[in-house]
């Protein structure tokens, strides 16, 4: 048991030199990674990990992405690094894939999908899971169980949010939806395909650290 805790710290380790050593010299400056920020750590250390980047590029009028996935090993966690700058449209179908990919070739082990970001507070990289979660592109209803109440939150492409139709402000809306409502409801997430990356990690940490009894959040997501 020690013997793999020690490997498993020397592996997140030396993920954590080689990703800085990444971002900040490798391949050249237009080919730099800038990841998102944020103030709160969701997940602080994944170990037998796979990065996975997703470079931004810009050729004429045209972003382009460009995926680095030599690396990964579908028996690991897969650690998805992607530039801040991206637009949901140009990545979603890159991740969608990844994600198909690795489950037509999934075994016993349990191994996850991590998206990752900066600490700015820790000084630590940090990670959101998302193995769960199933991405739709368009929209589509749905509809909560027998007996709860369905509640779509959208962001828009500026990040603006309304709940179902209401506008609201992103820390405010927890308080809009206890005064909303009182039985068992689920929340169904849907992202503006023009909504920056950079703000759907900040909405998806958001989402995160909101706690409501009797209020669970759908692993469905469309990006419209």
């Amino acid at each position: 048991m020690h013997s793999s805790r020690t490997k498993n710290t020397r592996i997140m380790i030396r993920y954590s030199i080689i990703l800085a050593a990444f971002l900040l010299f490798g391949c050249g400056k237009d080919k730099q990674i800038l990841l998102p920020k944020s103030g709160r750590t969701i997940v602080k250390e994944v170990a037998d990990i796979s990065p996975i980047y997703m470079l931004f590029q810009i050729n004429g009028n045209d972003t382009l992405v460009e995926v680095d996935k030599q690396t990964i090993i579908s028996t690991t966690n897969w650690v998805f690094n992607i530039d801040k700058r991206f637009p949901l449209k140009k990545i979603m179908p890159e991740v969608i894939k990844l994600q198909n990919r690795k489950g037509s070739h999934k075994g016993d082990a349990q191994v996850e999908n991590y998206y990752s970001y900066a600490d700015s507070v820790g000084k630590n990289m940090a990670f959101i899971p998302f193995t769960d979660v199933v991405y739709t592109l368009g929209t589509q209803k749905d509809f909560a169980e027998d007996g709860k109440a369905s509640l779509v939150l959208k962001f828009d492409k500026q990040n603006q949010l309304t709940v179902n139709g209401i506008a609201v402000k992103p820390e405010e809306f927890h308080r809009t939806i206890e005064k909303m409502y009182t039985k068992p409801t689920v929340l169904f997430l849907h992202f503006d395909k023009e909504l920056s990356y950079d703000n759907y990690i900040s909405d998806k940490i958001l989402l995160s650290w909101w706690k409501q009894p009797n209020v669970t959040i759908s692993n469905k997501e469309y990006i419209y």
